[in-house]
């Protein structure tokens, strides 16, 4: 039994580092602050914190670390940049494209899964199947079929497992909304205060996975790490200040020293043994991220100074340089942004494999010949556009060879239309 419950608690270690270093700051935050409220051993260092992170608003004053997107991203490209074309047979790329522009703009799916079937000319049991994969994209919450479904996904991607929080997101939706918490407090035999904790959290949710997509309004994006430049000394910070401070409650540790109920002493020392196992992950955390922005900054200094363009490189080759495992990188670069002083950019962009330029001599970056696809695109003739096989033909007049395969890879990744649809 000792033996088994060892394993338990290293398996949850695992796991708890794992989600944290997956989650962006935004994430942590509501992760900590949810962990905060449940558990009387985590205390928040810094009170003005949580004043500072309701006032992080848009603003175009320099210094101020939200940036409005150029323009609005669409949902629907965005998805589909997601799909790992090459490692997937054209049937499920197809079927899965196919699903996605059924989504709505809200980012829910409501389309019988049957009529999708029957559409698509497959069987449910494939669709399904398509459906569990689609699910795993960003945002989080993406082709849910309702509110409850996109609440309780947001739950699951923070690692938060809460029995009584789950009764109420699936039951009493219409009661939080309408501010029932004494009738919720009755169903559920919890104290209303307990009930409102959970409602804090709820209201930290997004209700439509899709917010920040599409639509005129401008969109502000709260960078994850910040590379500044002072004359020739680069620094590399985590934007997580923000968020305040948490340590071990000093109160609480002393009870559980002093104290001669065995229950309430096995209590706290489950409820310090958890704190500090999360203190722990978070600084974990912050030092896998430093170290990665060391190498991504020693590696691709000039394309930060402004001095040239990304140069190709791996998430293996990465994790080789920090000597950890590739999914390591890959969870770490999932879904944050690097503000750096020309601009901001998911850490993803940072990486890809490197295609083949003079004759093979060396290599150009795959975002670089995005940029130049985009950039001809853009200048073209909309009354005769570009085929991908022009395109091509012009990307090998820059010394850059690749397929007319990956070129239609490449504009579709960037939202691009062919060039029937984009005829005018």
């Amino acid at each position: 039994m000792e033996q088994k419950y060892q394993i338990i608690q290293n398996q949850k270690q695992i796991m708890s580092q794992k989600q944290l270093l997956s989650m962006t700051n935004a994430e942590l935050d509501l992760f900590l602050r949810t962990e905060y409220l449940e558990n009387p051993m985590l205390e928040q260092t810094d009170e003005s914190a949580g004043a500072e992170r309701a006032e992080i608003l848009p603003s175009n004053e320099e210094g101020k670390w939200n940036r409005p997107m150029e323009e609005p991203v669409d949902l629907k490209a965005y998805l589909k940049q997601q799909l790992k074309i090459g490692a997937e047979d054209r049937k499920s790329v197809k079927i899965k494209e196919y699903l996605i522009e059924c989504v709505e703009d809200t980012g829910y799916f409501t389309m019988q899964l049957s009529e999708a079937a029957q559409a698509c000319g497959v069987s449910l049991g494939y669709i399904e199947h398509c459906m569990e994969e689609l699910r795993l994209l960003e945002p989080v919450g993406v082709f849910s079929a309702n509110l409850t479904e996109c609440l309780l996904c947001q739950l699951k991607v923070l690692g938060i497992e809460n029995q009584e929080l789950e009764i109420m997101i699936r039951e009493h939706l219409e009661d939080v909304a309408e501010g029932r918490i004494s009738r919720i407090s009755r169903a559920l035999h919890i104290s209303t205060a307990q009930v409102r904790k959970h409602i804090l959290l709820i209201s930290t949710l997004k209700p439509r996975p899709a917010m920040g997509f599409g639509g005129s309004r401008a969109e502000y994006i709260v960078p994850d790490i910040v590379l500044r430049r002072e004359g020739e000394k680069w620094e590399i910070e985590l934007h997580d200040s923000w968020m305040g401070g948490y340590r071990i409650n000093d109160y609480y540790l002393k009870m559980m020293t002093e104290t001669k109920d065995l229950t309430l002493k096995k209590y706290f020392q489950d409820k310090a043994g958890r704190a500090r196992l999360i203190l722990q992950n978070v600084e974990q955390r912050r030092q896998t991220l430093l170290a990665l922005m060391q190498v991504i900054l020693a590696w691709q200094l000039p394309f930060f100074a402004g001095r040239g363009s990304l140069r190709p490189m791996t998430m293996t080759e990465a994790a080789e340089k920090m000597g950890v495992n590739p999914s390591t990188v890959s969870r770490a670069v999932k879904g944050k942004y690097l503000q750096y002083p020309q601009g901001t950019l998911l850490l993803k962009e940072l990486f890809s494999q490197g295609i083949a330029k003079d004759a093979g001599e060396t290599e150009v970056n795959a975002q670089e010949i995005k940029r130049l696809l985009a950039a001809w695109v853009k200048e073209e003739d909309k009354k005769k556009p570009y085929s991908d096989q022009k395109l091509k033909e012009m990307l090998e007049e820059q010394e850059i060879y690749v397929s007319r395969r990956v070129v239609a890879k490449y504009r579709s990744d960037m939202g691009i239309k062919g060039s029937f649809d984009r005829k005018e």
